[in-house]
């Protein structure tokens, strides 16, 4: 059931198409991905404006496989939903190809709408030879922005950029009539439909953005947050820099007039100063950081802002549901992004302060999800980089058994590797190339005999039960990429721990 009113926009109002879109109601527009959260958002697009040829493509193998992919890739909708969601869209795309049939026709297509990592996978050779004969592509973070008439901010960074973005919208939420969370996160609902029915640009949107979705843009949001650049998706870009030139892109892209920066990150700082035209807000620790720029910054406990020359304590730190030094920096890019919008007064501040800071861990991130015996099981899957389970062990605090392991991104484990036999007292390892070289690097830093090799993620958890002791944590944080496609197929961490426990929902915050 396709939505047609949503976020008080009326059912009546008509769909606005993108320019770029315009005259092909009646042609053949092929989707990459359907099961996907962007495929699935594309192409519900495309129905509802009445594209009579959309033809859906997914590497699933069968329909089952396909309802699976939608359910996952559309966790924020919750299962009805997304039932009758697949439902309608595969009632009305012209064509379905899966499996075998993946990309079948494909030439024939006037515009293809791929997902962000559509370039990494051996199938896609095909679509590397059309693009470059010319044929248009287009993507959901672009309709995004060609829709939008109201200010639009977008958030990326190697580290807290979902959690920034829910921090913004939050805040905003308390001062704004209408606001969108949309772009990379499953969790999120996306809105490109609601957005598009907003004529008078009511409605603000954040965006969190992915490197893959910036190189898929040719235009920039108005407000641009890095939260920071850490080694990431390096083999994708061919080396550091070029990963960060591709996150300066938020800046540098036509269309974007405020640049948030993060002062205490070395290596996004270090990139140098923001294009000619677009104004600088600095979030930062200490205030002397900020230099001559408004931005957000801490003193006594406090979180300040400070613009036009003013400055103003808005939200007492020790009162975040957020635990960790990096949440708090996570924060202060949020106010800072917030006080940088000119539609923002002055006194509206402190309300929009006290809204985000009640914004409890999203899913996936150091969430506190059982409690068995005096310890704490938290999951922390969207942590795919050693440097973001570093700071997850770290925010917990206190003696930590450890599942972890996945795949390569060639990314150093030395830091990580260090705190076994300290903060990490035992290792569960899971299968994975990654998992392989983070064994090497523990083997060199004396912890080998700390590290479990396991086969299965259900093994780890029993293994996870048996070994921690009260007052400790259990901590799933795969430091590497790929762990939930490889070993979440029966369920996931929290089912294995339903398996054999019996505890009720926890009811404390972590740290």
């Amino acid at each position: 059931m396709l939505p047609t009113a949503t976020q008080g926009h009326p059912a009546a109002a008509a769909l606005r198409v993108p320019s770029r879109l315009q005259g092909l109601c009646d042609r053949r527009v092929d989707v990459i991905g359907v099961g996907s959260v962007e495929g699935g958002e594309m192409a519900h697009f495309l129905l509802a404006a009445g594209f009579t040829r959309v033809v859906g493509h997914d590497l699933s193998p069968d329909l089952s496989e396909l309802a699976r992919a939608h359910r996952l890739a559309h966790a924020g909708l919750g299962p009805e939903a997304a039932r009758e969601r697949l439902g309608s869209l595969l009632d009305g795309l012209a064509e379905l190809h899966l499996g075998d049939r993946y990309l079948e026709g494909i030439a024939e297509s006037c515009l293809l709408v791929p997902t962000q990592a559509w370039f990494l996978h051996p199938r896609n050779r095909e679509l590397h030879q059309l693009r470059e004969r010319g044929l248009p592509f287009y993507s959901l973070i672009q309709a995004y922005l060609d829709l939008c008439r109201g200010p639009v901010v977008g958030v990326t960074g190697s580290h807290g950029k979902s959690t920034t973005s829910a921090l913004v919208a939050r805040g905003l939420r308390a001062l704004a009539p209408v606001v969108w969370l949309a772009g990379n996160d499953r969790h999120n609902q996306q809105a490109l439909e609601a957005v598009s029915r907003d004529e008078a640009g009511r409605g603000w949107l954040v965006l969190e953005i992915s490197n893959r979705q910036l190189l898929q843009m040719d235009r920039a949001p108005r407000v641009g947050c890095i939260t920071n650049i850490t080694p990431n998706h390096l083999d994708e870009h061919g080396g550091m820099d070029a990963y960060v030139a591709c996150k300066r892109r938020i800046y540098e892209l036509p269309g974007c007039e405020v640049g948030v920066r993060n002062a205490d990150d070395p290596v996004s700082w270090a990139a140098g100063p923001l294009p000619r035209g677009v104004r600088q807000v600095v979030s930062a620790r200490e205030e002397r950081a900020l230099g001559d720029s408004d931005g957000c910054f801490e003193e006594q406990g406090w979180a300040v802002v400070r613009r036009g020359g003013e400055r103003q304590a808005v939200l007492e730190l020790g009162g975040l549901r957020l635990p960790g030094q990096h949440n708090r920096a996570n924060v202060r890019a949020a106010l800072a992004l917030v006080a940088s919008l000119v539609e923002v007064r002055w006194p509206q501040l402190p309300e929009a302060a006290r809204a985000l800071a009640a914004l409890r861990p999203l899913p996936h991130r150091i969430q506190l999800v059982w409690q068995q015996n005096g310890v704490d099981y938290f999951d922390d899957l969207s942590s795919t980089t050693p440097q973001s389970t570093v700071a997850a062990v770290r925010t917990l605090a206190r003696e930590v058994v450890l599942i972890c392991g996945g795949e390569d991104k060639a990314i150093p484990f030395d830091e990580l590797a260090q705190m076994v036999g300290r903060e990490v007292r035992q290792v569960l390892l899971l299968p994975g190339t990654g998992s392989a070289r983070l064994l090497e690097a523990v083997r060199r830093s004396g912890g080998g005999a700390l590290v479990r090799e396991m086969g299965s993620l259900e093994g780890a958890v029993d293994a996870a039960r048996s070994l921690a002791r009260p007052g400790e944590a259990v901590l799933l944080s795969p430091a590497c990429p790929g762990f939930f496609s490889a070993h979440y197929g029966a369920g996931g961490y929290r089912r294995a721990l339903r398996g054999g426990l019996t505890s009720p929902r926890p009811r404390r915050e972590p740290g």
